[in-house]
């Protein structure tokens, strides 16, 4: 009888001590480390495609004849004002300052085929009577832009400006006792402002929204018999995709 209770006794210590190892094992277990998300990096080169709309502010104004003294249409205007969609490329390069500022430089080319004619008509039902009219087309544009973003984890509003250019095609023709009619062809250089957002939708792909203002100036046209100068402004709105390598 007494081996079997030194044999139940040993058992149950064997038991215990054993429950105490495990409970001992268990309560001095670390807790796994937390492994966090690296921030993302705006540094780097990016390029890609976007699309959007334009809409321009224009005027054409008539500088007059050198065949005559008092030009009837000397000094009057008409206004074609082309818009359309716009698609091209961009391409640039960020570089993250830390604490949440980012700067970079920004070049882009976009065609357009913009165009849209006008015509105004003085002295109306009079003896006098003439017409002006005119036509402008975009053909292309493009500018080149440093930029300043603050950003905010895979956001970064920003804000834009730089050159800008784009070819124009116009032409200007006067209706009247002595016709008259001209057409040309030229690359206009301005400014450019524009405000937008990105956002980093994984670490290689980043979207695109901007609002841009254009203002390439004004710029004579014709030839020394007829001149007409033109005045031309522009309102973007794009959104694109880039790759950020």
């Amino acid at each position: 009888m007494k081996i079997k209770y030194l044999v139940a006794a040993s058992a149950l210590a064997l038991t215990a001590a054993s429950s105490a190892q495990a409970a001992d094992v268990v309560m001095n277990q670390e807790p796994a480390p937390v492994v966090a998300a690296p921030a993302f990096s705006w540094t780097g080169f990016y390029a890609g495609g976007q699309i959007g709309g334009s809409w321009s502010d224009t005027d054409q104004k008539i500088k007059g004849r050198s065949d005559v003294k008092d030009y009837a249409g000397f000094g009057k205007s008409f206004s074609p004002d082309p818009s359309g969609f716009i698609g091209g490329l961009y391409a640039g390069y960020n570089y993250d300052l830390g604490n949440n500022i980012v700067i970079g430089a920004d070049t882009d080319w976009v065609w357009g085929d913009m165009d849209e004619s006008d015509s105004k008509t003085y002295l109306k039902d009079q003896a006098g009577e003439y017409k002006l009219s005119g036509k402008i087309k975009e053909k292309w544009a493009g500018s080149t832009r440093a930029r300043i973003g603050y950003a905010m984890d895979r956001w970064m509003p920003y804000f834009a400006g730089g050159v800008a250019y784009a070819k124009i095609d116009s032409d200007a023709k006067f209706s009247g006792a002595r016709n008259s009619k001209v057409s040309d062809s030229d690359t206009l250089t301005g400014y450019t402002l524009g405000a937008g957002v990105d956002y980093a939708m994984t670490d290689h792909i980043i979207l695109r929204a901007e609002y841009r203002y254009t203002d390439f100036g004004d710029q004579d046209y014709g030839n020394k018999d007829f001149k007409y100068n033109v005045d031309y402004k522009t309102n973007d709105v794009r959104v694109g995709v880039a790759y950020k390598f």
